[in-house]
């Protein structure tokens, strides 16, 4: 009888006990005050809960949240518990006096509390925000896990953000190809480069709340992390220190120079363009400055006769 008892109050506290998608709705409504939410299961370790959307296009992002997010949490983890709020634009979001106005801040992430708010202003960039968006969640606990209670150092965790970016959307491979010219130009010797004439990788955290527009958000410099990643394997990504980023770095530069001597055909390409591109502006400016200085050189207009005007006066 007592056992009996005890799995019927077990039962009933299961009943009467919020569930999560009771949870993620409050934790949205904190974020887009007054709307109705509608949570979506995702078959991953973060929840999903929309506002304002048909149920088609609210599926549409489930898969999207699912797929990002069971990325990041094989290889950086961080995301247990994340909930993210999407709802369309005439549901203003609270965080919208906390931007400086007229900037186009749609998306707010609070990474301590685990949410990531999204204002869908544009559709076509909420595939953008949530691949940008969930890495910084993701990173802001792992820190905190590796010992940086206050976040994780950047810009190496933006860096690590624009490379689930990139691979998102298919541009590593865009990305290489131009990166590659600019770096190579940029240190045509890079064996020669110390540790301390590296970029400075552990720096200072960034603030939390943050916010941002997805449709700037894209960078090149996801291909450094691909990079360490390919050397090192994704531990690396939890390696928060400046020497071993400062090796990788050096090494990376040595990796893009080396492409060169064994003829990469679509990289010369690339130099020949940016050269030509070079010599043009200079061409253009001094065909200017000839064209200046025959101007100067040119005898001047002799003035007007003013007798010639009197004299048609005087007959008048």
């Amino acid at each position: 009888m007592r056992q009996s008892i005890l799995l019927a109050l077990a039962a009933l506290a299961l009943l009467l006990a919020p569930g999560p998608a009771l949870a993620d709705a409050a934790r949205c409504e904190s974020r887009f005050p007054g709307a109705d939410w509608q949570t979506y299961e995702v078959d991953a370790p973060v929840t999903l809960a929309t506002a304002g959307m048909t149920n088609a296009m609210s599926l549409r992002f489930a898969a999207d949240v699912t797929r990002v997010a069971n990325l990041i949490q094989a290889e950086l983890g961080g995301l247990d518990g994340a909930a993210v709020c999407l709802a369309t634009p005439e549901l203003s979001p609270v965080f919208s006096d906390l931007v400086a106005p007229g900037q186009r801040l749609h998306v707010g992430v609070f990474a301590e509390e685990k949410i990531m708010a999204i204002s869908a202003v544009e559709t076509r960039t909420i595939d953008d925000a949530i691949a940008y968006g969930l890495p910084h969640i993701a990173v802001w606990h792992v820190a905190d896990e590796l010992g940086f209670p206050d976040g994780y150092p950047e810009p190496l965790g933006s860096t690590i953000a624009h490379w689930y970016l990139a691979r998102d959307t298919d541009r590593l491979a865009q990305y290489r190809s131009q990166l590659v010219v600019a770096i190579y130009l940029d240190d045509p010797n890079p064996e020669e480069r110390t540790l301390e004439d590296a970029a400075v990788w552990v720096g200072d955290v960034k603030g939390d709340p943050f916010f941002f527009d997805p449709q700037f958000v894209g960078s090149q410099m996801g291909v450094f992390i691909d990079y360490a990643v390919a050397e090192e394997g994704t531990d690396i990504l939890r390696a928060v220190d400046q020497a071993t980023w400062a090796d990788l770095e050096n090494r990376w530069r040595i990796s893009i120079r080396d492409e060169f001597p064994r003829g990469n055909f679509g990289v010369w390409i690339g130099v020949g363009i940016f050269v030509g591109f070079i010599v043009l502006a200079v061409l253009l400016a001094w065909g200017h400055r000839i064209q200046k200085r025959r101007a100067a050189r040119r005898r001047p207009t002799p003035p007007a006769d003013e007798s010639l005007f009197e004299s048609q006066l005087d007959g008048a």
